[in-house]
């Protein structure tokens, strides 16, 4: 019952409540409540700590109320919790007064030991001023000190050891060295140790590892009779025939660089005695030049002279004849005569001079003395000049000859250099005529003439070509009966292979044995589709686009049209604009391809047909054909398939990777097989036609084409072609199988029959993956079985039978089989 009274004394609402009467223990309580009061205000004071403050505002009315709530059995325990909660405020209180005074208390004490630490560190960092001065002074004394004792230590040492070894040798002397001989006796003794030791150590290294190879060749002995046990008597046999074989190839060479320093040897003499030859010839001709010049000076010099003494000689002869004239008839001797009478006359006249008068005589005298002296000088003057006369008038004669002789040479020179000047004005009236009538002429008369004749201008009439497949079988028939004169029997694979060939690239290579119809095939092919077919057999020794397009003379100003050139100009006429042509180029490995067709390779390999063009002329010519682009550049024409046959002799030279990576190769077998030959109606199919068959069929399997080329390059056998044989492929291969292997699938050809022949002619060929030597048997096998695995994983018709074929004869080489 008093339970229930006090929960509903507890729930009775506190305003418009009844309260009870009081108690004993209630009345008691009412008196607590002044100490409760200041018990909780105290705490409010005591509380505040960080950011929160405890405010406990408890009136003692609230109290009192509060009392009367509380029962009468929950009042003892109530007062004595309320007790202590009072008792802990005052003790909280006391605690915090005690605590505030402890706390003012040491901050004075931390103030002033604040203020003492403040003058401490002044002075401490005074006193550290005063001792980094006195480091630093105590430093440089130390360092000075430690260099002096260095200096002293060093010295004292030097001194101590120059003592110690003097010592030493005083002592060796006195002892007769026996200390030293013993140290070193000692030294030799640990060294034959050591010496000893290791040769042990190394004797037993050797021991081991001859055990351990005596055992590895015991084992390999026993794996190799086990080796020769299992290989058969045809291995053994093999083995011996490719010992003997690579015997033979070492000896063959050997003697190929025994016999190519031989030839370099004999080169280099030739070499050398033509050098020297032509050095010798050289030498000759130029002394013999000199001489001709030197003899040709001497006989000017000689006919200067002669004209100098032949003028002289007149001269003087002139003045003879004049002296002989004022002398008259007189001779030398009627001279000498009279110069005789003279002197007598003069004798007797100084006679007569000594019997007259001195004076006039003397006079007379005189005058005659000057007169004979007179005479005399003029005699003695005249005589020489006689004399002489007379020898140079001999010697005149016969210089006179030489003038007549050297007169007549003269006078025929001058017959001659009238009729050469004559001839020389001809020759320069023929060439003016000849110039002029060549700049009215256009400098390519063949394919001008190509521009205006009618058989050219005159289009034809044209029929589409039916589907692939039927086009493909009416070929094989229709060339067969192509020529004349002769039937050509070539099966249906292959006319699907030079299809698809067509369709891939615009350069063919037909190779093989002589007699297998390589030439045949070409013309008969241009014959059946309506086309024409320019032969052109090349010639050993081309070199460049010249040989095979013609060449430029800017003297007659006309350009040497070759057959080559002029096909392909003829491929762009009207007439033959849409029809299928071939050039033939004939034996085309008798020169490179890659010298004088470069040019033509580079071009077939723009993507855009109007870009392919050859230059002709650095510049433009005037009066070019209507066809030729900016006067002097032939286009290559899409409709002209240029295919070349090439035997592989001794006469020939190896077509390049360049070739072979460009153009569409067939090897054509020897033709045995025949079939009974349809007759079918010569018609003219049209290129465009053609194409747009190609074409068609390539975006038709373009997809499955792709997925077929991207498992082989995924493939293990890629693989080992990368890492084995360093070959790979790019994008003109994809390029050529998009459109080689639809057109194939096209004409009834499967996947495997078109992608076996891509392989053999493009990968599997001589100096790629067979022919050569830096690669093994057990590549080349490997290679052989990851093809085939790749076959049976790809579902491929049929056998690589292509491919197959090289890499097993590549085996046969290798093995030593023919």
């Amino acid at each position: 019952m008093a339970k229930n009274n006090r929960n509903a004394s507890y729930n009775a609402p506190m305003g418009g409540a009844q309260i009870p009467a009081k108690t004993a223990n209630r009345a008691q309580l009412e008196k607590l409540v002044t100490a409760w009061s200041a018990s909780f205000e105290n705490a409010s004071k005591v509380y505040p700590g960080g950011h929160v403050a405890l405010d406990i505002q408890v009136d003692e009315a609230f109290l009192r109320k509060l009392i009367t709530h509380v029962g009468d059995d929950d009042s003892k325990a109530f007062s004595a919790w309320i007790e202590r909660f009072a008792l802990v405020c005052k003790e909280l209180g006391k605690r915090a007064d005690t605590l505030h005074e402890e706390y003012e208390e040491r901050w004075e004490q931390a103030s002033q030991a604040g203020l003492a630490c403040e003058a401490r560190a002044q002075q401490l960092d005074e006193r550290q001023a005063g001792l980094e001065v006195q480091h630093e002074t105590q430093a440089l004394r130390e360092a000075e000190l430690e260099r002096v004792q260095k200096l002293q230590a060093q010295t004292d040492g030097e001194l101590v050891r120059r003592e110690r070894e003097v010592k030493l040798r005083e002592v060796n002397a006195e002892a007769g060295f026996v200390e030293q001989n013993r140290q070193a006796l000692v030294v030799l003794q640990e060294r034959q140790r050591l010496l000893g030791e290791q040769h042990d150590s190394e004797l037993g290294l050797l021991q081991e590892e001859k055990q351990t190879l005596t055992q590895e060749l015991r084992q390999l002995a026993r794996q190799l009779a086990e080796v020769k046990f299992r290989c058969t008597e045809a291995e053994a046999a093999r083995a011996d025939v490719l010992d003997t074989r690579e015997d033979e190839l070492v000896q063959r060479e050997q003697q190929l660089e025994e016999r190519t320093r031989r030839l370099e040897r004999e080169w280099a003499a030739v070499k050398e005695a033509k050098g020297t030859q032509q050095e010798q010839i050289a030498h000759e001709m130029a002394q013999e030049r000199e001489a001709y010049a030197r003899e040709l000076e001497r006989v000017e010099l000689r006919e200067r002279k002669a004209w100098a003494m032949a003028d002289k000689r007149a001269e003087e002869l002139s003045q003879l004849q004049l002296l002989k004239a004022q002398l008259g008839d007189q001779s030398g001797t009627a001279l000498l005569d009279e110069l005789s009478a003279l002197r007598e006359d003069n004798q007797v006249l100084r006679t007569r001079l000594e019997q007259s008068d001195a004076a006039e005589l003397q006079d007379d005298n005189d005058d005659l003395r000057q007169q004979v002296a007179d005479r005399d000088k003029q005699i003695s003057d005249i005589l020489p000049l006689y004399e002489q006369a007379k020898r140079e008038v001999s010697m005149t004669r016969i210089a006179a000859t030489d003038l007549e002789s050297s007169e007549r040479q003269r006078r025929v020179l001058e017959v001659h250099k009238t009729v050469l000047d004559a001839k020389i004005s001809d020759l320069a009236t023929t060439v003016e005529q000849l110039t002029n009538a060549q700049k009215t002429q256009t400098p390519f008369p063949a394919m001008s003439l190509m521009d205006s004749h009618k058989d050219y201008r005159a289009g034809a009439e044209l029929e589409d070509v039916p589907s692939l497949g039927q086009i493909a079988v009416e070929l094989q028939h229709r060339i067969a009966t192509a020529e004349a004169r002769v039937q050509l029997f070539y099966p249906i694979e292959d006319i699907q292979v030079l299809l698809g060939g067509l369709a891939m690239s615009q350069l063919h290579v037909f190779q093989g044995i002589s007699g297998t119809g390589k030439t045949s095939l070409a013309k008969a092919f241009a014959k059946a589709m309506g086309g024409f077919c320019t032969d052109i057999a090349v010639q050993a020794g081309w070199r460049d686009r010249d040989d095979l397009l013609g060449h430029y003379n800017a003297f007659e100003r006309r350009f040497y049209e070759k057959d080559c050139l002029q096909a392909l100009y003829k491929a762009q006429t009207p007439r033959w604009q849409d029809t299928c042509n071939v050039v033939l180029l004939d034996e085309m490995n008798l020169s490179r391809p890659e010298q004088y067709f470069s040019e033509f390779l580079s071009a077939l390999e723009k993507n855009d047909p109007k870009e392919r063009l050859i230059s002709l002329s650095e510049t433009e010519l005037p009066g070019a054909p209507l066809n030729l682009k900016n006067g002097r550049e032939i286009l290559l024409p899409d409709n002209i398939w240029f295919i070349g046959t090439a035997n592989h002799d001794e006469s020939t030279s190896e077509l390049a990777d360049k070739t072979y990576d460009r153009a569409h190769v067939m090897t054509l077998p020897k033709q045995d097989a025949r079939f009974v030959i349809q007759p079918y109606e010569k018609k003219r199919y049209s290129f465009q036609s053609l194409q747009k068959a190609f074409n068609q069929v390539c975006v038709l399997h373009e997809g499955h084409v792709k997925e077929l080329i991207d498992r082989l390059t995924a493939d293990a056998f890629t693989q080992q072609l990368a890492s084995h044989f360093d070959i790979g492929w790019g994008n003109r291969f994809e390029k050529q199988a998009l459109r080689f292997i639809p057109v194939m699938l096209a004409t009834g050809a499967n996947e495997g029959q078109a992608l076996d022949h891509l392989l053999s002619t493009r990968v599997m060929r001589k100096g790629k993956v067979t022919g050569r030597y830096d690669v093994g048997t057990t590549d080349v096998t490997e290679l052989m079985g990851a093809l085939e695995s790749f076959w049976t994983k790809a579902n491929l018709k049929g056998d690589p039978s292509k491919s197959q074929a090289l890499l097993v004869a590549d085996i046969k080489r290798r093995e030593g089989h023919r």
